[in-house]
Parts: C-alpha cells; sequence; structure tokens
C-alpha cells in the first residue's frame, strides 16, 4: 500500500512492522486479517507461509495489530495503554525467536515460518527497532479516524499526522469550529 502524504516507508525492518499495522484501513477499510483467506494473503506477500492457520491465529494477529496500533499511538503522545502491553507480552509467548547468525550480522529471527512465525518476527522488528532507537519514530496519526502507521522523518520528530493535507486539516478544522461554536456561545 502506498504511503499518504507521499511519505517513505518505514525503513529496514519496520517497514514490516508497518505493513503489519496497516493491513487495516481504520477509516475506510478493508482489513486484510478479516479473515483466514486474507491472512494467509498477508502472510504470503511476506514471506510466510498460512500453513495449518486457524481462526485462533487470525485472532491473535489482529490483537497483536491493535496492541500495537495502541503503542504506536503512545510514541505519538498518546497515555501508556497497559492492556496492550499485556497484548503484546501474551501473544509473544507463543511466538518463538532464535538467534539468526549471517553475513549481515547477528539477529532475533522466527523460529518457523508460519504464522507464529510472522507475528514473532513483527515483535523481533519492534524489539530490534527499540534498541537502535528508530521504534519512537513509528507512529499512528493522531486522527482518531485514520490512525495510520507513519514513520516520522522530521528532525524534531514532531509529526503528529500521515498526512497534514488530509488528517492534519481535519484536525485543524475541528479545532477552527470548536473555537466559532465557543465564540458563538459567548456572543
Amino acid at each position: 500500500m502506498g504511503q499518504p502524504g507521499d511519505r517513505a516507508a518505514a525503513p529496514g525492518g519496520l517497514a514490516l512492522v508497518q505493513s503489519f499495522v496497516n493491513s487495516v484501513n481504520v477509516e475506510h477499510g478493508p482489513d486484510e486479517f478479516e479473515t483466514t483467506d486474507g491472512l494467509a494473503r498477508w502472510l504470503g506477500r511476506n514471506g510466510f507461509t498460512a500453513a495449518d492457520l486457524g481462526e485462533p491465529d487470525r485472532r491473535d494477529a489482529v490483537a497483536l495489530r491493535e496492541a500495537l496500533r495502541s503503542l504506536l499511538r503512545e510514541n505519538n503522545g498518546a497515555e501508556q495503554d497497559t492492556a496492550a502491553h499485556r497484548v503484546v507480552e501474551h501473544v509473544a509467548r507463543d511466538c518463538p525467536l532464535v538467534l539468526r547468525v549471517g553475513a549481515g550480522g547477528i539477529a532475533l529471527g522466527p523460529a518457523h515460518d508460519d504464522v507464529r512465525g510472522a507475528l514473532g518476527a513483527v515483535l523481533a522488528k519492534v524489539a530490534e527497532a527499540a534498541t537502535d532507537g528508530s521504534w519512537q519514530r513509528l507512529k499512528a496519526c493522531q486522527e482518531h479516524r485514520c490512525e495510520w502507521a507513519f514513520y516520522d522523518r522530521s528532525r524534531n520528530r514532531a509529526s503528529r499526522w500521515c498526512s497534514m493535507q488530509v488528517c492534519g486539516t481535519r484536525a485543524k478544522m475541528r479545532v477552527y469550529r470548536q473555537g466559532k461554536r465557543e465564540q458563538g456561545d459567548q456572543g
């Protein structure tokens, strides 16, 4: 999927996390994880197999996606969501990671290439980004109707919306209208 506001996709492994979180368009749909077939297509596009994929796996993928979205809202100034933290930890228990040694160095990776491996790979990329400092730049759009995951490349890490032209304008118009209403109430 393209990125709003002509933003580039997140760099490196965070692109997988971004794709995972953006597997649903919150405002308009569709939700790729609405069915196991949709989840299987996402897995295939990202190099994983859908072997033995079942409804519990789909539910875990959705739960993890929404918990990660909550963490991305935290990266954009929202209050800490301890329930989301627990969901991430709960799903992670069933997604074994192993140490991978290769020409590129040493990194955590999924033990399997199935749905649990995909969820583990997403979590491994989150951990890697938290270690290298890039995690805080992956954010959920502050526009509550959108919440698209975007990578903040601004120098001061202050981007709030996935697209200033769409979501930023909506937010500013909402503030403007609220101010007008308040002025009308006082007059």
